[in-house]
């Protein structure tokens, strides 16, 4: 039990930098977008564009990963608990798995609609965030709904 809140808190914290970096990218890209903007450069920190390649990869690979291995209808990741856990730990893993994929789909979203769709290349780090996420959310289709090419 205690290596799963472990890594589930490890798995959130992650989750966090990378809804920051989103958010971030998205206010540097509106800003840019109009004339006059002061407060951002097309270049992000390196510290966001890192976070964004990198641990939005990490995020959106748990995704996909979890989402390979659950049955299409079942919630994601209670597998992972004992025969006998309590209705209360089921409960709690699975708003966490569910506001996990929900913060991943969000900010997947934004980062495509605001980063590609809208305003392409104003700031290449979220134009190729939103690329990536494309693909891997498709990859989490496929994976979840059992679907073949």
């Amino acid at each position: 039990m205690l290596k799963l809140l472990f890594s589930g808190l490890v798995a959130l914290i992650l989750l966090g930098f990378y809804a920051y970096s989103i958010v971030v990218a998205i206010l540097a890209t509106l800003c840019l977008s109009h004339a006059g903007c002061k407060d951002y450069t097309k270049d992000l920190s390196e510290g966001v564009v890192t976070v964004l390649s990198l641990i939005g990869g990490l995020v959106s690979a748990l995704v996909v990963a979890e989402l390979a291995v659950t049955q299409p209808g079942q919630a994601p990741a209670l597998r992972l608990l004992a025969a006998d856990a309590t209705p209360l730990t089921k409960t709690v893993l699975t708003a966490v798995t569910v506001t996990y994929i929900l913060v991943w789909l969000v900010c997947g979203v934004a980062s495509l609609v605001i980063g590609y769709l809208q305003y392409p290349n104003v700031v290449p780090a979220l134009t190729a965030a939103a690329k990536s996420w494309l693909g891997l959310a498709v990859a989490a289709a496929y994976s979840y709904f059992g679907l073949k090419p």
